[in-house]
């Protein structure tokens, strides 16, 4: 199938022709004869929404994919309605020259052989655990003998109580320029058996982190361990955000039955970008505080998965201390993580069989 493209940068126009798509970048619409049985790539600068209908009108026999531009977390809900209606593929903004490639493939219904180690944590509301919830992981799949970078990737909270010589705002030097070399992450804070980079100090500059750099940095360290574990954070207004919903292999959700009100409009979000809630695995923090709603209600309202539970512990600590039992609890979800990533072989099922 071709793709005639019309207003996309080049850079994804490349990336698609590395990919083995046949791309047609045009300077005004292409004669729709020409995209019968093909595909019309568009983005909003150059059809307006309100033009989307004549769009469909004018290419019957074209599959279009829309490119929406304009940065927002509202705003586009109404768009993406639109397309769905009309039959149009959509894109959200701040998507990614390799989440466009990804997006065709899925169109198309084609399987991509890449090979993906990133494991995104995202939480549900500010403060609630998120960074910790991460470090555990990354602490314990470390213990199983696997190489682990951790990223701290919220670009609103460094997620670590001193400064540090190394973070990323620091190393967004390197990031910018594309200069990240493999010794570059031994200078990272080496924390209970992995490598930690701490997340942006420079929170006034959050807004200014361009998708780009966050996925070259991403792909870097997916080089350079055999698990990179991403702490995005709770704010979805950021590149990082954006980036991490997109490339991550496995999403973990930490929230609690109080944020309720917060995961509709984190799981309506995470849609747009062709996730869905059983996409998500829930990590119930502080799950021995009481609240209207059980974990198990709040799990089967949005049927997502509970991947843990893990009680109320005093704030501050650098670890969770959790107990025997619990911890066994999290060393058998990583085994189950790793298993997804191909680290680990498969544990083989005790019981009876006839």
């Amino acid at each position: 199938m071709k793709i005639f493209s019309l207003g996309m940068e080049q850079l994804t126009v490349n990336e698609l022709k590395s990919a083995g798509f046949t791309v047609i970048t045009q300077n005004v619409l292409p004669e729709p004869t020409h995209t019968e049985g093909q595909m019309l790539m568009v983005t909003s600068d150059q059809v307006p929404v309100p033009g989307l209908s004549e769009l469909r009108r004018k290419y019957t026999n074209t599959t279009i994919l829309y490119i929406y531009l304009q940065k927002g977390v509202r705003g586009y809900h109404a768009v993406h309605m639109l397309c769905e209606s009309l039959g149009i593929y959509f894109m959200p903004p701040r998507c990614t020259s390799s989440a466009v490639v990804e997006k065709i493939r899925f169109i198309l219904d084609e399987d991509s052989d890449e090979r993906c180690n990133l494991v995104g944590f995202f939480g549900s509301g500010p403060g609630i655990g998120c960074t910790s919830v991460a470090k555990l992981f990354a602490r314990r799949i470390a213990a199983a003998g696997h190489r682990v970078i951790l990223l701290g990737m919220d670009l609103y909270d460094p997620g670590y109580d001193r400064k540090a010589a190394i973070s990323l705002d620091r190393l967004r030097p390197k990031i910018t320029g594309k200069l990240i070399h493999a010794e570059d992450f031994e200078q990272f804070v080496k924390q209970e058996g992995y490598l930690y980079l701490p997340g942006n100090y420079d929170y006034l500059s959050a807004q200014d982190y361009q998708e780009e750099e966050i996925e070259y940095l991403l792909n870097t360290a997916g080089e350079n361990a055999d698990v990179v574990i991403a702490d995005f954070g709770s704010i979805p207004e950021s590149a990082a955000w954006y980036v991490g919903m997109f490339k991550s292999v496995l999403h973990m959700l930490v929230t609690h039955p109080k944020h309720e009100y917060r995961l509709e409009p984190l799981l309506e979000l995470a849609g747009h970008m062709d996730l869905h809630p059983q996409d998500f695995q829930f990590i119930i923090n502080r799950s021995n505080v009481e609240e209207v709603t059980s974990s198990k209600n709040l799990a089967l309202r949005y049927g997502s998965e509970i991947a843990l539970e893990l009680p109320y512990y005093q704030p501050f600590q650098e670890s969770l201390p959790l107990g025997k039992k619990e911890l066994q609890h999290v060393d058998d979800k990583v085994h189950a993580l790793l298993v997804s990533l191909g680290l680990a072989t498969e544990a083989r099922k005790k019981g009876m069989f006839i």
